[in-house]
This record gives structure tokens, sequence and C-alpha cells, in this order.
């Protein structure tokens, strides 16, 4: 079986492809992007220490106008998240039956309420994914820490390449910093994965050898 899974290069995303990694043939990491959004680029780098193949999508731009519009409209990001997320799930659901993301349970937005993840799933006969959706903040840190080294910066320098760090980005280009500022939370910060902990798959490997082994004896 093959699941895509929405992929901004940051802790959430990549954590949740792992928990997926042994109930999956195929995990492909999905980024999207807005038009010149070149962010997308540190999910690729991200990508390439997970050893999952990436893709890189780019909205419409339509949906790039209509997320401004929103963010102008409301002075505050969710609306936007909001909008776009599902625009997202929507466009790879159309490739692939399985879409996974990482969303997790204290996420406020982007956030699919239960009537729009079952239309969705009815609409397109697909199966939308949530790994996260049970796990808060600090128990999906600690997880993420077992497997992954990353770090933590300032939004503002787009470390990742999720839907919030893409709007920050257009926004600027269209009206400058101070608008930014106004619109999103200051000192606001995303992770960025740097490598996977190749000493993990090591341990795993001489486990599932051990259990190998245990079972030609018996």
């Amino acid at each position: 079986m093959k699941v895509a899974v929405l992929f901004s290069g940051g802790k959430d995303s990549s954590l949740a492809a792992l928990l997926l990694e042994p109930f999956f043939d195929e995990i492909e990491l999905v980024t999207f992007s807005f038009s010149h959004d070149d962010t997308w680029t540190r999910a690729a780098d991200a990508a390439r220490e997970l050893d999952h193949p990436h893709r890189r999508m780019v909205f419409e731009d339509s949906v790039l106008e209509r997320a401004l519009e929103i963010l102008l409209c409301t002075g505050y990001p969710n609306d936007a998240l909001n909008y776009v997320h599902p625009i997202a799930v929507e466009t790879v659901a159309k490739e692939c039956e399985f879409v996974a993301d990482g969303t997790r349970r204290d996420d406020r937005a982007p956030k699919m309420g239960f009537s729009a993840i079952r239309s969705l799933e009815d609409r397109l006969h697909m199966q939308y994914l949530r790994p996260l959706a049970g796990l808060g903040q600090k128990t999906i840190r600690a997880m993420a820490s077992r497997y992954l080294d990353f770090e933590e910066e300032l939004s503002e320098r787009y470390p990742a390449s999720d839907f919030e760090v893409g709007l920050r980005y257009a926004l600027k280009e269209r009206c400058g910093q101070a608008k930014v500022d106004e619109i999103f939370p200051s000192n606001h910060t995303h992770t960025r994965v740097i490598r996977r902990k190749r000493f993990v798959q090591e341990i795993k490997g001489q486990e599932d050898q051990a259990c190998q082994g245990v079972q030609s004896e018996s």
C-alpha cells in the first residue's frame, strides 16, 4: 500500500511519516508551495534524511489570492490556514487513496472537522489519516527526539515548508514585513528536521535479527 503524507520538513509531519512506516510499502512525502515560494527546498532536504520519495506540488494562483484575501480580511491566520489545508488534502487524494498529515491534538489550524473529513472520504473514496491526532505537543517532541535531530527557528526565517510559512512568505512579498507582523503571532517558531538518527535504525535491525534467531530456534 501507498500513503501520501503532507510534508513540511518539520518534526510533526516527519514523525507522522515514521509512524506509518510499519503499515505502508511506499510513503511519498508531498510538499505544497505557493508559486514563487522556495521554502519547499527545506522539506526536500528533510525528505532525503527520512529516505522517502519527495514531491513538490504548487497551489493554483487562485488559492493563494483567496488565502491572502482571507488573511487581510480577518487579520489573523487561522481561517486562511483552514482554507488551504483541505484543498491540499483533496488534491493529493485524487491521486492516492491514503493521505496523511502531521496535524496534532492541540492544533487549532490547520484542522479539518469530522463532517469535512467524512465528506472528503465519501466523495473521493479515500482515507484520511492523522497519526498524531491523539498526541499533545510535549509528547510529540519527546517521540520525535527519539528518532530525529531537529532545530527550532523563528518562522520569519522560513525554516520549514508548511502552509503558515508559505503564507508569511507570500504576504511579505505582497504587503511587506509590517503586515506579516500585524497578522501573524510574534516570536512564532517552526522546527526543521536536520537528520534521522541512524543508530535507532541500526538497533531496530539488530532487534529484528534477534527475533528471527529466536523464531528459527523455536
